[in-house]
């Protein structure tokens, strides 16, 4: 569901350029993703001329993967949601969680418990996003500035901030990537898992991984 998706909805999708929120529909939508996707925008008719919807249960289509960029404050509501839909994937891009203190800590074991009521497996919260450059998916699930190229080696990190350097550095040194994942504050997959995981991708030749 993560990294293989045939339909993915963004939650909490804005129409400013710019910004988080309206940089990760935009990047999914422009990377060449061959799936289905579906803007979830309250009070919006559309995004970027694609028909939004008021939350994620009016979908009518299955949905594999969530990406939520709603307000950290509302992201426990917009994952209970996708529990009653059935999503089994989803990253939480949102900060404001453990890192702030005491209340982000208990937002973020409300969002454990319901990734964990409803079998959903999370990226995140506090992250980057996901990448993942085969061409039967090329899925750009991140606010990553462009879609790096495809290769044999998969990145893991904790910090986005160094996501970002290493794709720009990647790009000028023609430097190529099968997966990229930026899992923040690991409230749901963990990087043993991610570890495992790619381990086994046919896809994937090297694995790197920045841990602090």
């Amino acid at each position: 569901a993560l990294f293989n998706p045939r339909t993915v909805a963004v939650l909490g999708v804005t129409q400013t350029p710019g910004t988080v929120p309206y940089d990760i529909f935009l990047n999914i939508l422009s990377s060449g993703f061959t799936g289905v996707l579906y803007p979830v925008a309250p009070g919006k008719r559309s995004i970027s001329a694609v028909p939004a919807y008021r939350y994620v249960t009016d979908i009518r289509d299955e949905i594999d993967l969530a990406v939520i960029v709603f307000p950290a404050v509302v992201c426990d509501k917009a994952l209970e949601q996708c529990g009653q839909k059935g999503v089994k994937g989803a990253v939480i891009i949102s900060a404001g969680f453990r890192e702030i203190g005491s209340e982000g800590a208990r937002r973020e074991q409300r969002i454990q418990d319901i990734c964990r009521h409803h079998g959903i497996s999370l990226v995140g919260p506090n992250c980057l996003g996901v990448i993942n450059t085969d061409a039967r998916v090329s899925l750009n699930a991140s606010f990553a500035r462009k879609m790096p190229a495809a290769g044999r080696i998969a990145f893991l990190s904790q910090s986005g901030a160094l996501c970002t350097a290493v794709l720009d550095y990647a790009r000028g040194k023609s430097i190529g990537f099968s997966k990229f994942v930026s899992f923040g504050n690991k409230a749901g997959i963990t990087e043993i898992e991610l570890l495992d995981y790619l381990h086994k991708d046919p896809a994937t030749d090297v694995i790197l991984l920045y841990l602090e």
